[in-house]
């Protein structure tokens, strides 16, 4: 088609044939799904170049991306030749992953390290086990729940029932204890999410010795539900009557308190974290899905005489639209619709913003398979203005995505935003990352990108 007729501006930024005419419709609809297409496995070019870097939970969490975005273009475009060709070579990738992967001592590795591979390895299997790669496919499920799995269950998690005011939970420590760290937030979500998610796997594929990540998943949730309901400590963040994001760290400062440490890393007043809140998400869509098995597995073991699915379930939604509202009126700016970090200078940087710049991408990872029915809130405009602000912000050269693809501008207001929901936020607008090496830094970027470009594939 002549370029000359391109007159109207595409969702993603790119131009689209104008008509008003049904049949125009479809062929803009056509247009748009192979603009789509062409800038996702542009995407991919340039992850190929950076995803082979030494950072052991970068390198897990930027492969998860790479995997879910990959499973979403396999879903959408089952037939092309192109992703075809991208498929294969990720197989590759994940044959070097493995061995990376078996490479470390896990005793000097901290504990949320392992849920990020664990998780990985899980998709790594779904997407091995289509392309046929059987053995491979084995071994990532050996590796997320002999590995991963039972390396934070052996390590990290508090079996004592002593911990004030909430026991139990997975502390941020490494596996020869020299540093117990906190119970932070990530790492206890990541280890109920490998646990719902390796739970519904092995139920999938009917294979046994399953219960024990059931178990493990009640436990967990057990755990956040404990201390939502102690509204005092605000550890689920109230921000208007229907909306809360999770902090963090759950916190407690009174005199025999296990939850005052903060450090291990450095806590600020009011810290939120966009990753948290899609794996919350998703885990807690995870358990809704499971709760007649849950309800059996109560029962078998006497765990509670009261329990009603019923309830369970009234309780999970609740959280979901709760969070779910959260994140539209919290991490999504008001002027663009653009998902954002939520402005704390803890992550940003300069201690930590290396970690926390991922997790836009990993909240996009977890909303692009949530739909509206289940969160009562629509993402799809957000993630489609998110996408198209990484793509127009891009090194048109490379392709390579950036840490900032929103204007200064927008990024005040929606600071200004962000503190009269929440009652805190720092004025900041820029990554402080100078120091990150530049390959990681890219990866992790363009991990964000593969993980907007599979959130908007699996909501078109």
């Amino acid at each position: 088609m002549d370029r000359r007729s391109f007159v109207k501006i595409s969702a993603c930024g790119l131009l689209l044939p104008y008509s008003n005419s049904s049949k125009g419709l479809v062929a803009d609809h056509q247009q748009y799904t192979e603009d789509i297409k062409t800038q996702s496995l542009a995407a991919f070019k340039r992850f190929e170049s950076v995803w082979n870097f030494n950072d052991f939970w970068k390198r897990g969490n930027t492969f998860d991306a790479c995997l879910t975005f990959a499973d979403a273009l396999q879903n959408r475009w089952p037939e092309d030749v192109e992703v075809s060709s991208m498929q294969r070579k990720i197989n590759k990738m994940l044959e070097e992953n493995y061995t990376y992967f078996k490479s470390f001592d896990p005793g000097v590795l901290w504990a949320d390290d392992f849920g990020w591979w664990g998780l990985m390895a899980i998709n790594a299997r779904k997407h091995l086990l289509k392309s046929g790669n059987k053995d491979l496919a084995d071994k990532y499920l050996q590796l997320s729940t002999d590995l991963c799995w039972q390396q934070g269950k052996t390590h990290a998690y508090d079996v004592t029932k002593t911990a004030k005011p909430i026991p139990h939970g997975y502390r941020n420590g490494d596996a020869k204890g020299q540093s117990k760290g906190v119970k932070n937030t990530v790492t206890n979500v990541l280890y109920f999410l490998l646990s719902t998610r390796i739970y519904r796997l092995k139920q999938q594929e009917n294979i046994t010795d399953n219960e024990k990540y059931l178990e493990m998943a009640y436990r967990q949730w057990t755990w956040f539900n404990s201390w939502f309901k102690l509204e005092q400590y605000q550890y689920l963040k109230q921000i208007s009557n229907n909306s809360a994001l999770v902090q963090e760290r759950p916190t407690a400062f009174f005199e025999d308190s296990d939850y005052k440490d903060t450090a291990h890393p450095t806590w600020e007043k009011g810290w939120t974290w966009t990753g948290d809140q899609g794996m919350l998400l998703a885990a807690l869509t995870d358990m809704q899905m499971i709760k007649n098995d849950l309800a059996a597995w109560i029962i078998k073991n006497q765990i509670e005489t009261d329990f009603k699915v019923d309830q369970f379930e009234k309780t999970i939604t609740r959280y979901i639209h709760l969070i779910s509202k959260g994140i539209k009126d919290g991490l999504t700016g008001n002027t663009d619709n653009i998902i954002r970090e939520a402005p704390f200078k803890a992550n940003f940087g300069p201690e930590f913003g290396n970690d926390y710049l991922a997790g836009r991408g990993i909240l996009m990872r977890y909303l692009g398979k949530i739909n509206k029915q289940t969160s009562n809130v629509n993402f799809t405009n957000n993630i489609k203005a998110t996408t198209k602000a990484i793509w127009q912000t891009r090194d048109a050269s490379t392709n390579q995505f950036q840490p900032e693809f929103t204007s200064v501008a927008n990024d005040k207001l929606y600071v200004t935003q962000f503190r009269k929901l929440a009652g805190l936020a720092d004025d900041i607008y820029k990554w402080d990352i100078a120091t990150m090496n530049e390959q990681q830094k890219s990866a992790v970027c363009q991990s964000i990108g593969l993980d907007a470009y599979g959130a908007l594939i699996n909501q078109m």
